[in-house]
């Protein structure tokens, strides 16, 4: 991945995209049961997981008939359209979860939540400044017809963001900290501003991390992203014990940078069936959040 210099950028606004506002029936049974658990437990829900699709399964699971907003950070918007939106929203709605989440890819993953559950969208690829060029316009062509609000803002911008009472879905790609000249020292000043935000929230609030390997250089310096956010989420008191798929997830590809990959002839790299390979720190932090 190449990097970019910092640029200054200026401040952006949230934008209410065209389209009418479409309700699909999500079953309510996910909230009846996972909701209902979450507010006796008093804890917030969080996935660990290796691909970025895999929060959109996890989603699925947790976020019942709830009106959302979903606050993204990463690299990459992930905002383009599923030919398989109608398929998955078909499948949610008759409850086979399984089923809708073997359709969800990396770069297309948020389509088929929209415009509901997920009812607003806002972009986060940057601590200070604010993306440019193509990125920018990707995203905003892309969403242009979902029928949701969108906006793109950086890290420090969160506070001006609205502490509304709907439920709010935390997706956090650690790409972000190989994005521009951002380093894994980042990520407890990134995640403060993050919870700073969540916890001003009176709805219901989910967090899940993705690791994206085939997005970094290598597999040390997707293990000290990985030992960096588990850290910070062992200094917390509000969060479950987190559900872990970095080991236990395997996903097909179907984005430009894994046909990359494959054009040649490997396959993305990824930590499905490598829990040995895990440094030894990175075991004793995760036995350390299960208790």
């Amino acid at each position: 991945m190449a990097r970019q210099g910092r640029q200054t950028g200026r401040a952006a606004s949230l934008a209410v995209m065209a389209g009418a506002l479409v309700m699909c029936a999500f079953p309510a049974a996910a909230e009846t049961t996972a909701a209902a658990d979450r507010a006796g437990r008093g804890k917030i829900p969080i996935l660990i997981s290796d691909h970025h699709a895999d929060h959109a399964f996890w989603f699925l699971r947790n976020a019942g008939n709830e009106d959302t907003d979903l606050l993204v950070l990463d690299a990459h918007a992930d905002t383009e359209a599923h030919p398989e939106r109608e398929a998955i929203r078909a499948l949610a709605a008759r409850a086979d979860y399984k089923g809708a989440g073997s359709l969800f890819k990396n770069h297309n993953w948020i389509h088929p939540f929209t415009p509901w559950p997920v009812v607003s969208i806002v972009w986060i690829s940057r601590i200070t400044g604010l993306p440019g060029g193509e990125r920018v316009r990707g995203f905003l062509s892309s969403t242009r017809s979902w029928g949701v609000k969108t906006g793109y803002i950086n890290v420090d911008e969160l506070e001006t963001l609205p502490a509304g009472d709907r439920a709010l879905f935390v997706s956090i790609d650690l790409d972000f900290f190989y994005n521009e000249d951002y380093t894994p020292r980042d990520i407890p000043r990134v995640f403060d501003r993050l919870w700073d935000y969540s916890s001003k929230r009176k709805g219901t609030v989910l967090w899940a991390v993705c690791l994206s390997r085939a997005w970094l250089p290598d597999d040390e310096y997707a293990w000290e992203l990985f030992e960096q956010s588990l850290r910070w989420l062992l200094r917390q008191s509000a969060f479950e014990a987190p559900e872990v798929s970095v080991f236990t997830s395997r996903r097909y590809d179907t984005s430009r940078k894994a046909a990359a990959f494959r054009a040649e002839g490997t396959e993305p790299p990824g930590f499905y069936r490598r829990e040995d390979a895990a440094p030894r720190v990175i075991r004793e932090l995760l036995a350390a959040l299960g208790k």
